[in-house]
């Protein structure tokens, strides 16, 4: 089985892309010899389709095997198989200090699971979305996440607080015994008081005593080394993720090339948050 979606964009084309919006979602395969038949079979439906390529995103073992045209991001995972003393004391040393001076500053850290949250939450996201120069995706496509994500209890938002001013928060996941870090955003100009640490220890030890076993930190793309080297202060396992595109009428594996950096980057900074709202409305339905 390929879970995948078709993109059906007159600006970037008509695709297949296993999943949309996901780290990754490999093919599930009951014995290795199918995978050629497979893959003959995604191809043929592809060009059935009139579709320009097809993209697979897998962990660990890139798929297709038999194509060195790929992309590589990153992924950790924190195990949950200790104790809340035993992981705090298997953090970075500069990790445990920003957690206590966040304590020591009385940022206040809670799940806010209503729309009030997730309206606070989203407004931060698009600050945070500015700082890095992209444009927000669109507060329908958060709407959809807390209806059938966060509401059902599928997920959590969790603010940090100061002054009773939010000023940090992330979003999470949850499936099975595993939790997914799926989004974060924070205020820069309270950057000082280490809220974004706080909230993270917040999730870790609250899922550690919900019984979940694995805490995943999510994508990471290999040239953003400070987040990389935050994601491994929290002592995880580092992992790649590959990214593969079959072009149909080429009938050959392409390179995958990121556009999160660039000039526009730069550009976009200085544009006010409205108008990056309406570019992440305008141009989100078009990616994946």
């Amino acid at each position: 089985m390929l879970p995948a979606f078709v993109i059906d964009s007159w600006l970037t084309g008509r695709r297949l892309v296993s999943l949309p919006f996901s780290d990754f979602c490999e093919p599930l395969f009951s014995s290795s010899s199918d995978i050629e038949q497979i893959k003959k079979e995604i191809f043929r439906h592809s060009e059935n389709k009139k579709l320009s390529y097809v993209e697979f995103r897998s962990s660990e073992t890139k798929f297709p095997f038999d194509t060195q045209q790929y992309r590589t991001d990153l992924r950790h995972i924190l195990y949950l198989n200790k104790s809340e003393d035993e992981l705090l004391r298997s953090f970075s040393e500069n990790n445990r200090r920003n957690i206590k001076k966040a304590a020591k500053q009385n940022v206040n850290v809670d799940i806010s699971n209503s729309p009030e949250g997730l309206s606070s939450f989203y407004e931060m996201f698009c600050i945070t979305r500015k700082k890095h120069g992209l444009p927000p995706q669109p507060f329908s496509f958060f709407r959809n996440i807390f209806e059938l994500i966060i509401r059902p209890g599928y997920g959590d938002i969790i603010l940090a607080k100061h002054n009773d001013n939010y000023v940090a928060g992330s979003m999470y996941f949850k499936f099975g015994e595993k939790i997914l870090y799926k989004f974060g955003a924070s205020y820069p100009q309270h950057n000082d008081l280490r809220a974004n640490n706080a909230v993270m220890w917040f999730a870790i030890r609250k899922y550690l005593n919900e019984n979940y076993k694995e805490f995943d930190f999510g994508r990471t793309e290999t040239f953003h080394e400070g987040l990389r080297k935050f994601k491994l202060g929290w002592n995880t396992e580092e992992r790649i993720i590959y990214t593969t595109r079959f072009y149909i009428k080429k009938s050959s594996y392409q390179n995958v090339h990121t556009k999160t950096e660039g000039t526009h980057n730069k550009i976009l900074r200085h544009i006010p948050v409205w108008a990056l709202k309406l570019m992440g409305e305008i141009l989100y339905k078009h990616v994946g």
